[in-house]
């Protein structure tokens, strides 16, 4: 069977091609950044299709028998509208193509018509595919327990940040979490079911717990105390949010919509199509033991997307001309007083240095050029002394209107106690 995998180089997809691979099955990867996908270990053993899901479904799904859609573009502003476009473009592309079946991930909804922005978007994008004439399996999961997990690191963060935690009343709001190898068993299992078999389902684990139960017991599996946790009233999304963005992994852009779907129950209300793993669903704790024992090293990201009324060779051509006499477009003297402390620690300081051109290895000011990919991607790290090690990554991407979206994202993997606080 020839499958298609949407969103390869995200964090469930990332784990589902293995998966695949080992199942006998053929594989192609419909991906925006093909310099990411070539970082899994699995790029040789896939086909690799480049482009977005605007444009480059219709040729994506030719010839394939089943498709995963595993995408969700909270990554910026104005998600919810890009969401089901995309999935309505998917499931035009897989209807024309003769593909026999759709399978998405999407999440747990609660109950009544009350819902967040994250979550109806969800539900939206699974209607939108079930409309394809195509044969699909919608899947709706809570939180996912693994080592990567968005939803996993903010709990982790919180259960190891202190012996007290004061957490949102939302916090004792329920939710039944899965742990991230039964999500791939459910979606692999979906290949197996019959054509008549298409619908909305839900999985979870076996546990309905609280999400101050979650932090508790991520503390307990990771050897520390149980921490002693206190509801304060009312809640600020946007502004635990930037908290979040702060303390841990998560992207404000992302916590935020994670975190608005606290304020809802959200619970498994039909069994999953294909039945349970074998063995049973895993337990909170055992999910937990595996993400905690299979974690990278920790790295803390922040991103930021904007839309410009602009083709992307003009967004470029700014990106590339950065450094030296142009500066960094911020705060006037801000990187000048960075520079000074960093050259009285025996840093580079605040040199102004560009090279003719822009190639891997050259210097750009406190920046060393690690990856270019011309009119896209310009990928630095930071030379100045730091407790930890920072990056950055500048992007230009074309949209379906002509336009672009510039994307800057930082990450920084922290050394110890000093490094999480720099950050």
């Amino acid at each position: 069977m020839r499958c298609l995998v949407i969103g390869a180089t995200g964090y469930v997809g990332s784990r589902l091609v293995p998966r695949l691979l080992a199942g006998g099955y053929e594989v192609r990867c419909l991906v925006r950044d093909p310099a990411k996908a070539a970082r899994q270990e699995w790029a040789d053993a896939v086909e690799v299709v480049p482009g977005d899901v605007a444009r480059g479904a219709a040729d994506a799904c030719r010839g394939m028998d089943a498709v995963f859609y595993l995408v969700h573009s909270m990554d910026g502003p104005a998600f919810a509208a890009r969401d089901p476009a995309a999935a309505g473009t998917v499931a035009e592309a897989a209807r024309a193509a003769g593909v026999r079946r759709v399978v998405y991930l999407g999440g747990l909804q609660p109950v009544g018509p009350e819902s967040s922005e994250h979550l109806a978007s969800r539900r939206e994008v699974g209607e939108v595919l079930l409309t394809s004439g195509v044969p699909t399996a919608v899947l709706q999961a809570g939180i996912v327990v693994g080592a990567g997990s968005a939803s996993f690191a903010m709990i982790r963060r919180l259960a190891t940040s202190a012996p007290v935690l004061v957490l949102p009343d939302r916090a004792w709001n329920v939710v039944q979490p899965i742990g991230i190898d039964d999500v791939l068993h459910h979606l692999v299992a979906c290949l197996d079911l019959p054509p008549e078999v298409a619908g909305t389902f839900d999985v979870g684990g076996p546990e309905v717990l609280t999400y101050a139960d979650l932090v508790a017991g991520c503390a307990v599996a990771a050897g520390l105390p149980r921490p002693v946790t206190v509801p304060v009233p009312g809640a600020a999304p946007r502004l635990t949010a930037r908290l979040v963005g702060a303390l841990t992994s998560v992207d404000r852009h992302l916590a935020g919509p994670l975190l608005e779907s606290m304020a809802h129950d959200l619970v498994c209300r039909n069994p999953p199509p294909a039945g349970p793993p074998p063995g049973g669903p895993t337990p909170y704790p055992e999910a937990v033991r595996r993400a905690l024992a299979g974690g990278a090293p920790e790295e803390l990201v922040s991103e930021h997307v904007e839309d410009v009324a602009a083709p992307p060779g003009a967004v470029w051509e700014v990106i590339s001309g950065l450094g030296g006499d142009t500066g960094w477009y911020t705060v006037p003297g801000v990187w000048a007083l960075r520079g000074a402390l960093d050259a009285l620690l025996g840093g580079v300081g605040a040199r102004r240095t560009r090279p003719e051109r822009l190639v891997p290895g050259a210097a750009l000011d406190w920046w060393r050029i690690e990856d270019v990919e011309p009119g896209r991607v310009l990928r630095l790290r930071a030379e100045m002394r730091l407790p930890g090690v920072a990056r950055l990554e500048l992007r230009a991407e074309s949209t379906a209107d002509g336009g672009s979206r510039y994307v800057q994202r930082v990450t920084f993997r922290p050394h110890g106690a000093a490094g999480r606080a720099y950050w």
